[in-house]
């Protein structure tokens, strides 16, 4: 099981671009022993500024996970039938367009280390949910098919769940419920060589739920289906006045001793990071790992580095 770091959430460059600070802070990931890998944004590119500058700053013995999110989100904003699971034909015909686009991207990152770096991509069943937009199994399955048909280079495609769209409550994705997503996964599955499977991201589990029971019960429904490849912890909170109440933000682990004043109102703790390990046992992760946002902005980069090794050492402690 690989440990990977979605370091873009944390990066020191966001409105403008800090070159030499975003150099320092992955050349201090790569001396960390415990990173086997990193999580990568596609937004029709890897990287916000410039991909070649990017794909130097990586380790050839990492492996990179892809994340179509923040692509999706971007598309989302101009499209909003854009979805693999779009029930309009032409924002489904979209969304494989750009999975198009983050094929040729996998391939690129891989000439670049002139070997497979690239372990998986991470894809995502939009569109939002509204009275105007919808999504369905059928829609789901349909774009499964042709994107499992396609030659990924070696990597494996996972959907990752977001918080599925729910009557009584506001949405911070609004996508498809994870019970439709499984369905869908085990209808390809029957037929399809490369077995399809499903990364929950804590945070977002948790959002859904409103409570931090969510991710222990969409873990044990893809471990009911056999269906679990992987598991970032991000963080949410009801409360906090700094990360929102139950938004996607990414909020850290509460760490009682370190910055104890911005994540003390985090649903995420070293104890729920520890029952999901276990429940995890039976499931044979591909990987684990943390994506979380450091606030305010102004934080130094000490203090970005120490956040994520602060995360990483509860996730090695729950696995030994």
């Amino acid at each position: 099981m690989k440990i990977i770091v979605g370091a873009y959430a944390s990066v020191p460059s966001d409105a403008s671009w800090d070159k030499e600070t975003e150099h320092l802070f992955y050349q201090q990931l790569k001396n960390n022993t415990l990173i086997d890998g990193l999580e990568v944004p596609f937004t029709g590119k890897l990287h916000k500024y410039d991909n070649d500058w990017f794909y130097n700053q990586l380790d050839k013995n990492w492996c990179y996970v892809i994340t179509c999110i923040p692509g999706t989100m971007g598309e989302l904003a101009k499209d909003p039938h854009f979805g693999i699971a779009s029930d309009n034909e032409a924002g489904r015909l979209n969304a494989l367009a750009f999975y198009q686009q983050a094929n040729t991207e996998i391939a690129k990152l891989n000439s670049h280390f002139n070997k497979q770096v690239v372990s998986h991509i991470q894809i995502h069943t939009a569109p939002a949910i509204t009275p105007n937009t919808s999504s369905s199994v059928s829609a789901l399955v349909k774009s499964l098919n042709e994107l499992q048909s396609w030659d990924w280079h070696g990597a494996k495609l996972i959907i990752e769940h977001c918080d599925a769209y729910m009557q009584n409550q506001s949405s911070e994705k609004g996508f498809m419920r994870i019970e439709d997503e499984l369905l869908a996964i085990a209808t390809v599955n029957k037929q399809a060589n490369n077995k399809l499977g499903i990364t929950i991201n804590w945070g977002r589990s948790a959002i859904e739920a409103q409570s931090a029971t969510g991710p222990l019960h969409h873990m044990q429904l893809c471990i009911n289906e056999n269906l679990l490849s992987g598991l970032i912890f991000s963080g949410a909170s009801s409360t906090s006045a700094l990360y929102g109440a139950w938004k996607d933000s990414h909020m850290p682990p509460i760490m009682n001793d370190f910055d104890q004043l911005n994540n003390k109102d985090s649903e995420l703790s070293e104890h729920e990071i520890k029952k999901c390990m276990q429940l995890q046992q039976s499931a044979k992760l591909d990987f684990v790992g943390c994506k979380i946002s450091i606030l305010p902005h102004q934080q130094p980069l000490a203090s970005r580095i120490q956040y994520i090794q602060n995360t990483l050492a509860m996730i090695k402690t729950a696995i030994d």
